[in-house]
């Protein structure tokens, strides 16, 4: 029990990843419904979301060959277990949570194999928080295309996150993107939120073109900072944590929870 609040602690910190998780998951139920749903399915699947979330910290470090694999191995085993207790009530939800797990699990065979192109690679490691974000939508109850708009639209901002982190670690390049690569593909992926929101709520479209262009504009000051060996303001979670923000506050102020 140490050794996991530990871990917890260092490699998802609950008042950044954990608070982050919570955030986007009622993100994306505020992009998919026209009404909260009840206390409870509202509650499960919240825990389930960061959970699901906790699997693909898991999954990562064991990739990356941290230390005590088997303790890795052990909280994997834990965290698909109150996955699958959490979503008895849903088999729908089960079904997206549980396929979010084996792809993260079954992503890191193939670079072990052999497979290293950039695009095959960011499709196969990509798509499990894809579904993460599916399975927000679907606890809503709404129809599947509105849940995979609202999806999309987050899923481009954890995208923008993962390529813009660590700007001021020249040897950090994810998919062999190197770091003007890298802003351009986060920028290009955060225009594909865009074109998500148009399917989600129309009605967010004109705030997405706006956010994109603030992401462009801190992702090159952040890029500019970085190569001078100042702190990248706005990249990485950061920015995550706006988005989340701006369209909670949108979701209230023009109520569209009717």
């Amino acid at each position: 029990m140490i050794a996991a609040t530990r871990y917890v602690r260092l490699r998802f910190p609950p008042q950044t990843h954990g608070l982050a998780a919570v955030l986007t998951y009622a993100t994306v139920v505020a992009l998919s419904a026209r009404a909260w749903p009840g206390m409870v399915p509202l509650l499960l699947g919240g825990l389930t979301f960061v959970s699901l979330f906790l699997f693909l910290r898991l999954v990562d470090d064991l990739d990356d060959g941290a230390a005590d694999p088997a303790g890795l191995r052990a909280g994997l085993v834990a965290v698909a277990a109150a996955v699958v207790l959490l979503n008895l009530h849903d088999l729908l939800a089960l079904a997206l949570a549980g396929g979010a797990c084996a792809a993260a699990l079954a992503a890191p065979f193939l670079p072990r194999h052999g497979i290293t192109q950039p695009v095959v690679l960011f499709v196969a490691y990509e798509v499990a928080p894809l579904l993460v974000l599916g399975y927000g939508g679907v606890t809503a109850g709404v129809p599947p295309m509105v849940a995979v708009g609202a999806a999309v639209v987050l899923w481009s901002a954890y995208e923008y996150w993962k390529f813009t982190r660590k700007l001021d670690e020249p040897d950090y390049r994810p998919f062999g993107l190197g770091l003007g690569a890298r802003l351009v593909a986060a920028v290009a992926l955060s225009a594909a939120g865009v074109v998500a929101a148009v399917i989600a709520a129309p009605w967010v479209v004109a705030v997405a073109v706006g956010l994109i262009a603030v992401a462009f504009a801190a992702g090159m000051t952040s890029w500019w900072r970085a190569g001078r060996r100042g702190r990248a303001w706005w990249s990485g979670l950061t920015y995550v944590l706006a988005v989340d923000l701006a369209v909670l506050i949108l979701c209230a102020t023009w109520g569209v929870w009717g």
